[in-house]
């Protein structure tokens, strides 16, 4: 286990598919946008996905993040979440396969029930399977605060399978990072 700044951990990633759990705070939106500026900086393809692009779009540009570049997608997720695994697993499909790329993919769906958690499971073990075809880092952002107590942990371990990290980052606690052989 180790504290450290989740900028300065998602800056020096290889190619890695990453669990961001976090408390929800302002803290946690300025990483993602911070390693999606990063990355549109370097002229990475950068996707983040969202349930309101143009609340998301107008936080990026306050942040400094350029929001008309090329390299910026953003990519609207359906509000109720059994609509959103085969848009999720289409739009992974389709990310290029030529050119270093970065996803934030949030989720903030209500996951009160071990029928959503295990679906979610099961779309991150889809992604893990092809994410060797990828060139880039997949970060998946989960607000603790939206998985119900009883189920938490249980998802927490499902996910192990699927991810070469974990980051819990709280404004209390700080971050800790657990990287998975």
């Amino acid at each position: 286990m180790t504290k450290l700044d989740a900028t300065a951990y998602l800056d020096n990633l290889g190619c890695a598919h990453v669990v961001y759990f976090h408390d929800g705070g302002d803290k946690s939106q300025d990483i993602e946008f911070d390693f999606i500026k990063k990355g549109v900086d370097k002229q990475q393809h950068c996707f983040y996905t969202t349930q309101n692009p143009e609340k998301i779009l107008s936080q990026m540009k306050e942040f400094g993040v350029e929001v008309n570049s090329e390299y910026l997608h953003i990519v609207k997720i359906p509000e109720k979440f059994e609509d959103y695994s085969k848009m999720i697993l289409d739009k992974v499909d389709g990310l290029p396969h030529d050119s270093t790329i970065r996803v934030i993919s949030t989720h903030y769906f209500d996951f009160n029930s071990e029928k959503k958690t295990d679906r979610m499971a099961e779309i991150e073990q889809c992604v893990d399977d092809d994410f060797h075809k990828l060139q880039g880092n997949f970060v998946c952002s989960f607000a603790v605060n939206k998985i119900t107590n009883e189920i938490r942990s249980r998802f927490l371990n499902q996910l192990l399978d699927s991810h070469t990290a974990i980051i819990f980052q709280t404004e209390k606690s700080g971050t800790e990072v657990f990287t998975i052989p």
